[in-house]
């Protein structure tokens, strides 16, 4: 899955498919009232030692829209990397309203 755009890209020359695909699961996911754990960008209130960012994560989606961020086992390094990208964005947002 990580190679999945490649794949997209070597087959049909763009990744746009790839794009579309996921939004079709998503609403599928919303409409169909699935309850599927999927990759989305969800609010974080303190998951993974986190709060008030944006960030991808697994989460359940229903049709209420995300009902849980799901966490799971990071090792001390992911978990560090985690936070780092998360610090980032944070500032980076901070950065853009500061302007």
């Amino acid at each position: 899955m990580a190679n999945a755009a490649y794949e997209i890209i070597k087959r049909k020359g763009a990744t746009y498919y790839g794009i579309g695909m996921g939004l079709l699961r998503l609403t599928k996911a919303i409409f169909e009232d699935e309850n599927s754990v999927l990759t989305v960008s969800a609010l974080l209130e303190g998951q993974y030692g986190t709060k008030d960012v944006y960030i991808g994560v697994p989460a359940i989606v229903n049709k209420g829209g995300l009902r849980k961020v799901i966490e799971i086992n990071l090792s001390e390094e992911e978990l560090k990397k985690f936070q780092d990208s998360a610090r980032l964005l944070i500032e980076t947002r901070e950065k853009a309203l500061n302007e």
